[in-house]
């Protein structure tokens, strides 16, 4: 276990001959004092060539034993800043630390740290025995190729390489006729024990072809666990399965995670599995990151427009808005009277546009008055212990909106609603920047 200390990282890509059309989401020059450089940047000129910015000024510490989820859509930069960490990409500038080492320069090998891939990265050829074995053979040959104060020892570079063949030549052998050597042996104690704990003692003498989707991702997590590593990368692994394996096999993941108190990353475009997953939660968009916080805290106090939207299914509704002072919100078709402690937030907002941010569930269907809007049915989804509705403003058919009523409440398309907000749930946010104005007060 380990902390993660990712250190103003930024990553360029420079721009590709007949891309001079093609607008990134993020093109601006790159922001780095040469204090920042890592010794992997110097190799790199970014004035010959325009530059992609891909990340920008990432900052964040994930702490010994913290489950941290990254989650954003597509594009965003989250599976990139997860390989510069991994190692598989080099960092443009910044710096990364596990525990107490920079690893800018180490390869992935020497990082200590454990992958698990979207598509399960597993040996077709090999049973899941050997799949979960291989990474550990690895290792325990690298560490006999030298001996005591690193010299090479002869004899025993002998003896291991007879051991070595012997433990090849035996190892499709019944179980009783096979050589197993004390690192064999070694590693066969460590594969049953994560074997026992995912589950899947009974998988160990198939083929990876003979396993269903589930059942290759705990493969695939118990070889990074069998290594021991000081971090766990995860990036995706869950969206090959469907909805019910989905939830399962999320649900082993974070007891298996608080098990072996392994400082784990993780990275995600679906917010369900964010919220229920991780201590805290980096939303990014466009290479940056946009809040880091618990995953209550940004339902509840979203830093930007861009959270609200992107945390929460349905996402937040947003409707354009004017203060009027002390404390009223003024609508086309409706406005709502404030509570106090928003007096002093919105004194710096005066005379600029204003987004009004309501859930779904705060809305709520109700009688005509001078506080309530008129909304048109769009569509109604009943999903048996909720239902949502679409609806249009009846006087702005371009302004859509979803509420959720209770199952109680029968409604249908075409009919017209009157629509009630709860004002000591809503949300405001600056027109133009989407920032927080309770956040940013």
């Amino acid at each position: 276990m380990a902390k993660v200390v990712v250190e103003n990282v930024y990553k360029s890509y420079s721009r590709r001959e007949g891309e001079e059309n093609f607008t990134p989401v993020a093109t601006e020059s790159l922001v780095a004092s040469s204090s920042q450089l890592s010794s992997t940047q110097t190799k790199s000129s970014s004035k010959s060539s325009p530059q992609v910015n891909v990340l920008r000024n990432i900052n964040f510490t994930v702490d010994d034993g913290e489950f941290m989820v990254l989650v954003g859509p597509s594009g965003c930069g989250k599976s990139t800043l997860l390989r510069i960490i991994a190692g598989l990409e080099e960092l443009t500038a910044g710096n990364i630390w596990i525990g107490k080492s920079l690893v800018n320069d180490l390869p992935p090998k020497a990082r200590d740290i454990a992958m698990v891939f979207q598509n399960y990265a597993l040996y077709p050829h090999l049973k899941v025995y050997d799949n979960i074995a291989f990474g550990l053979r690895r290792t325990s040959s690298q560490k006999g190729r030298t001996g005591e104060g690193g010299q090479k020892n002869n004899s025993k570079m002998i003896s291991k390489w007879l051991e070595k063949l012997l433990v090849s030549a035996t190892r499709s052998l019944p179980r009783n006729f096979r050589y197993l050597s004390a690192t064999e042996k070694e590693i066969d104690r460590q594969i049953k024990s994560v074997a026992s704990l995912l589950q899947i003692e009974t998988l160990l003498h198939r083929l990876p072809k003979e396993l269903s989707g589930g059942q290759k991702q705990r493969v695939a997590l118990g070889r990074a666990i069998a290594r021991n590593p000081q971090v766990f990368l995860m990036d995706e692994p869950l969206s090959n399965l469907d909805a019910k394996l989905r939830a399962d096999t999320r649900a082993q993941i974070v007891k298996l995670q608080r098990q072996l108190g392994t400082t784990t990353i993780y990275v995600t475009h679906d917010q369900t599995e964010a919220m229920t997953m991780g201590d805290r939660i980096a939303v990014m968009n466009q290479g940056k990151i946009q809040q880091i916080a618990p995953p209550l805290e940004i339902y509840h106090q979203p830093a930007n427009r861009f959270v609200a939207e992107f945390i929460g299914s349905p996402p937040m509704n947003f409707l354009p808005v004017e203060w009027v002072a002390p404390l009223t919100l003024k609508h086309p078709q409706f406005s709502l009277t404030l509570p106090p402690h928003w007096s002093q937030p919105l004194q710096a907002y005066q005379g600029r546009s204003l987004l009004l941010g309501v859930r779904p569930q705060h809305f709520y269907l109700s009688d005509a008055s001078q506080e309530n809007f008129r909304a048109i049915i769009d569509l109604v989804e009943a999903l048996g212990n909720e239902t949502y509705i679409s609806v249009h403003l009846a006087e702005d058919i371009n302004c859509n909106l979803q509420i959720r009523i209770p199952t109680e409440q029968f409604v249908c398309t075409g009919k017209s609603i009157n629509v009630s907000i709860d004002v000591n749930k809503i949300h405001l946010f600056v027109g133009d920047s989407g920032e927080s104005i309770l956040l940013n007060s």
